[in-house]
């Protein structure tokens, strides 16, 4: 079965409460196990805020604040499904969508 990455980006309401973002997490989480269950989920990890940003082979840029909160990407998900159809419903379902937005792709299959 394809595959496709789900690559969550920005945050629509700052600051959210640590009450906030426990329901949040336990919403995810019993997301990730219901794909788990089905055998959709391939792989998926939060990223740390901080990391390096590449313009070109000479530019590097470290330490933030580089990027505003909505260009960070925070996570990545990847799941089977059938078609790009059925990956964007799988998204949909995703709480996460409420707070962030969710990018799409299918991942290339590159014979090695």
């Amino acid at each position: 079965m394809p595959e496709f990455m789900l690559i969550m980006r920005g945050e629509r309401a700052q600051d959210p409460s640590p009450q906030e973002m426990q329901q949040r997490m336990q919403e995810y989480m019993a997301w990730m196990h219901q794909m788990t269950a089905e055998g959709r989920l391939k792989a998926g990890q939060p990223l740390e805020p901080r990391g390096a940003w590449l313009t070109d082979a000479d530019t590097v840029i470290t330490d933030g604040p580089f990027l505003e909160a909505r260009e960070i990407i925070g996570g990545y998900v990847i799941l089977a499904a059938r078609d790009l159809d059925e990956a964007v419903a799988l998204a949909q379902g995703c709480p996460l969508l409420q707070h962030c937005e969710i990018y799409v792709r299918p991942v290339l299959d590159v014979p090695t």
